[in-house]
């Protein structure tokens, strides 16, 4: 299966897919052509591999005996040759569900704020205002951009470096602070149906199990994102089977006047939460209209319905970024939303819990009331492995962003190492380390802490889709949102002011974290431009587009050129790719 380029008389270039000397149509295959490539190799439009188009022709194209065009053997080296596998819808589907939901584990604190009814509304309302938009965007952004460092490309493109990764790095820190949420609240589910006394369970036995299981977890993310998405796939049948067999277990039982029940409305709601850090002070007051507790009910729903924006470190390992990749977003956005009301709404109905009683890892106990002590078990063996799955999305993002600001030059050449299955080596490593740094820290703290990062790095996204949307009108955009660009803008406008929100109802504890994150990334970066001005580390920016490097023997009669562009310009051995009038 080969791309044989022919030069024509008028010296313009042609091409056509040959097999044994006769043309084929693109969909057929040839899988025992050794030491040739296909076109799927050279022309990853799709973005499934690693390797631009890049055409090599030699003067005279002469077939062997096996009727086989022989390409140069400089092609033949693994930047050239290496794909990863690439991610088709349901596994994509998957993986974008477990990075924002993985099913109801966690919708607690949200009962606990507000009671049974405004839990409900606001699994109902919110995904319009938050999860929608920002699929849309993504969906848009990341097909158009399909770059792994995900809303970092989308900033830089709109607003500078400087912005861009800035925006990374606070978009990291969020995530690996959430990746850190999973194995905890695994140990919170399990304490919960058990009957292990918290308090009791801590210290060094909590943290060591924290760090086995996120090392394990780590092993297994290491193997690759087809390993990964193919076992996601799994995992979510086996996952959400409880809260299947919950709903039609307990539907008979649903008694609806449950699913109206309003709030308790405490002197100030200190004796719903027993955790000092989530009632602690901050600019508003804790307790607010309705009697909810707003500060814990808007994180917990901005946490359960946000980071639609992970997938686009995805879009340029996806099989088709123009369908399957929207396609596989808005499939995990259904995904998402039925998974928490349709669970949600039977489990308060068939239960009548107060509303204090609604402690973390509260619906192991729920599943042993509606169906026994089986069921219980089978839940806590489901949080298990439904943690596992948000664990190994979220690492998957984390790494490939990391990996995406290092081909930008924003960190050292080491991030850009992929391992033999093709995951970034190096950030699954750091990622791991920091997961296990925050082993310690309760559910509630580690919600909000990450809340605040994502928020500001959130509202930075948006603010560049406006731009680029309003500015950029020439990107190329296999996906595009259907409509007009003033009604598209409109779409940012709820899920920035409910964004805002979640940073004005912050305690003083997070806004000193934010703060403190802002500026640490602001100094590593600085450090990290004076390692590059000293050479302390190596770095290297990998152009996006379609730049060839110089061949080593220049006497093959090898001539490289790029059909795609005529930006690519050869002036003695050095090779310039202007893109955007900026010369690499």
């Amino acid at each position: 299966h080969h791309l044989l380029m022919v030069q024509n008389e008028d010296g313009s270039y042609s091409h056509a897919n040959v097999v044994d000397g006769e043309p084929f149509a693109n969909d057929a295959h040839d899988d025992n052509n050794d030491n040739c490539l296909d076109d799927e190799t050279f022309q990853n439009e799709n973005g499934a591999g690693i390797v631009p188009l890049q055409l090599l022709t030699e003067t005279n194209n002469t077939m062997n005996e096996e009727g086989h065009v022989p390409l140069p053997s400089q092609l033949l080296h693994p930047q050239y040759t290496s794909t990863t596998p690439a991610l088709k819808l349901w596994p994509l589907a998957i993986l974008v569900f477990y990075n924002v939901s993985g099913g109801p584990f966690g919708i607690e604190p949200s009962i606990r704020a507000a009671g049974n009814f405004y839990a409900i509304v606001g699994f109902c309302i919110f995904p319009f205002i938050w999860s929608l938009p920002e699929a849309l965007v993504t969906a848009e952004l990341g097909s158009t951009f399909q770059d792994p460092s995900a809303g970092v490309a989308w900033v830089e493109e709109a607003f500078g470096e400087e912005m861009g990764r800035l925006c990374g790095y606070l978009g990291w820190v969020s995530g690996a602070t959430d990746n850190a949420i999973y194995p905890t609240l695994f140990l919170e589910y399990v304490t919960s149906v058990v009957g292990w006394d918290k308090d009791e369970f801590g210290g060094w036995t909590r943290f060591g199990l924290v760090a086995l299981i996120t090392i394990c977890l780590s092993l297994l993310n290491y193997t690759g994102l087809e390993i990964v998405g193919k076992a996601s796939l799994l995992v979510c049948v086996i996952a959400m089977s409880p809260f299947v067999l919950m709903t039609i277990i307990g539907a008979p039982h649903v008694v609806p006047s449950r699913w109206l029940q309003m709030p308790e409305v405490p002197e100030d709601g200190t004796n719903l939460f027993d955790d000092d850090f989530q009632t602690s002070p901050g600019a508003l007051p804790l307790l607010g209209f309705a009697g909810i507790l707003w500060r814990p009910f808007m994180n917990n729903m901005f946490w359960n319905l946000n980071s639609f924006d992970n997938a686009a470190s995805f879009a340029g390992e996806t099989t088709d970024v123009k369908k399957t990749y929207p396609r596989g977003i808005f499939i995990g956005l259904i995904m998402t939303v039925v998974f928490y009301i349709v669970p949600l709404m039977v489990a308060v109905g068939a239960t009548d819990y107060t509303q204090s009683e609604w402690v973390d890892g509260h619906l192991g106990a729920v599943a042993v009331d509606i169906g026994g002590s089986w069921l219980g078990a089978w839940t806590i063996f489901a949080a298990g492995i439904s943690n596992l799955a948000l664990f190994e999305a979220e690492l998957s993002a984390d790494a490939f962003q990391l990996m995406g600001m290092a081909e930008r030059g924003y960190l050292p050449k080491i991030f850009q190492k992929r391992s033999r299955y093709g995951t970034p080596t190096t950030g699954i490593i750091v990622g791991t380390m920091v997961i296990i740094m925050f082993g310690c820290a309760d559910f509630g703290q580690l919600l909000e802490l990450l809340n605040a990062n994502y928020a500001v790095s959130l509202l930075m996204e948006y603010a560049a889709f406006i731009k680029l949307r309003l500015f950029r009108k020439e990107l190329e955009r296999p996906y595009r949102i259907p409509l007009p660009d003033w009604a598209a803008v409109l779409i940012a406008v709820p899920p920035c002011l409910a964004t805002i929100a979640i940073i004005l109802i912050s305690n003083w504890y997070v806004y000193i974290f934010t703060f403190g994150a802002i500026i640490s990334g602001i100094f590593f970066f600085k450090v990290g431009d004076i390692a590059k001005r000293k050479g302390w580390f190596e770095y290297e920016v990998k152009t996006r587009g379609y730049a060839m490097p110089p061949m080593d023997d220049s006497s093959s009669g090898v001539e490289t050129f790029d059909p795609l562009s005529s930006d690519v310009v050869n002036h003695e051995g050095e090779w310039e790719y202007r893109e955007d009038n900026r010369i690499t």
